[in-house]
């Protein structure tokens, strides 16, 4: 028998059920450590990686999904190639999950507006930089209109603020499961193509 850290892992379905449960988790409750991954797309030959907030995921569907800024250097990256990793990590159970696929942008379809109706209000200010994300600047600034500093001269436009949201979402075909042990560690992979899945333990 195996031990996780409360968790008795036995099987590569074990592996399977117990990973899908804590990104369950990293999607619903924001303190736990999925809640936010590490998101890595290429941008030319170098990758580039950055913390995102994990917002859906379906292991039905094997997507993952994220916000972000449509004016954001990541989706012109993912425009330009669409092979991108997640890498999550959960320091208390010493479990790492790396996700593997291909992504997509959405920001004039259904996708978009059923995540933009998501986004609490006080957030959609994170979408209204008049300057765009990655922009160089001549002082430190957020970018964002001073609507918090003089008791909110302006309201927020929503409309400008919905024209810079945009949806990432993640299909993913290969999943690297690593389990950190003082007594070893244990490594599993998982590849799918088309509706057949194969797995196998392999060496950390």
């Amino acid at each position: 028998m195996i031990f996780g850290k409360k968790e008795n892992i036995r099987t590569l379905d074990d592996v399977l059920k117990w990973s899908w449960r804590t990104v369950h988790k990293g999607v619903s409750n924001f303190k736990h450590p999925f809640h936010r991954p590490s998101l890595t797309t290429m941008d030319g030959n170098k990758p580039q990686s950055r913390i995102v907030i994990l917002r859906g995921f379906s292991e039905k569907n094997r997507t993952l999904i994220c916000n972000c800024d449509a004016r954001s250097p990541k989706v012109s990256q993912i425009q330009d190639n669409p092979h991108v990793n997640w890498l999550f990590y959960d320091p208390k159970k010493w479990m790492q999950l790396r996700l593997s696929g291909t992504a997509s942008i959405h920001t004039d379809d259904e996708m978009a507006e059923f995540r933009w109706k998501k986004v609490r209000l006080p957030n959609r200010i994170n979408y209204s930089s008049e300057i765009p994300p990655g922009s160089f600047t001549e002082k430190p600034t957020s970018g964002l209109p001073d609507l918090l500093g003089h008791k909110a001269s302006k309201p927020l436009d929503h409309t400008e603020a919905r024209k810079n949201f945009a949806v990432i979402v993640c299909r993913f075909d290969e999943m690297d499961w690593l389990l950190l042990k003082l007594t070893g560690n244990i490594r599993a992979k998982f590849h799918w193509e088309d509706h057949r899945m194969s797995a196998f333990w392999v060496i950390p």
